[in-house]
């Protein structure tokens, strides 16, 4: 079945064009994620031809985190291209050497890059519910006297 007949490939790529900048970045983290255990399974089950698929989409999507980082936050931007950029290369060297440990280290770093955003996208969705509330109606007695 090719994608464009796919219901659930035709499901994906809805939501990936549809989603916001934070949504991607969940998505692109989670992915990476998916890719380095399926990797890293493939690794465990000698499959060396699938272990290398999959570490390449993993590879992929850092190349995809690396090149949409924005330069008008240079401290962040550039932290985070050196944090990806070493991902990157821990992952090139897991291929070569079929080394399980690094792509461990890899999937540590991912998952707390995932909790840390997934943390921050939530205080500023909360932040954002909260300058939406109306302030609560002024009450006034008026006092006779």
């Amino acid at each position: 079945m090719n994608a464009m007949n796919n219901p659930y490939q035709n499901y994906r790529r809805t939501q990936v064009e549809t989603a916001d900048q934070a949504s991607l970045l969940l998505m692109l983290y989670s992915g990476a994620l998916k890719f380095t255990r399926l990797a890293r399974q493939a690794i465990e089950d000698n499959d060396i031809e699938e272990a290398n698929h999959q570490l390449g989409r993993a590879q992929d999507i850092l190349c995809e985190l690396m090149g949409s980082l924005n330069p008008d936050v240079p401290e962040i931007s550039s932290s985070l291209f050196q944090l990806y950029e070493y991902m990157h290369y821990q992952l090139v060297q897991a291929n070569i050497k079929k080394d399980t440990a690094k792509i461990e280290e890899v999937e540590k770093m991912l998952k707390n890059l995932l909790e840390a955003w997934q943390a921050a996208i939530n205080n500023e969705k909360g932040q954002a519910d909260t300058d939406d509330e109306l302030p609560p109606p002024k009450t006034s007695v008026e006092k006779k006297g």
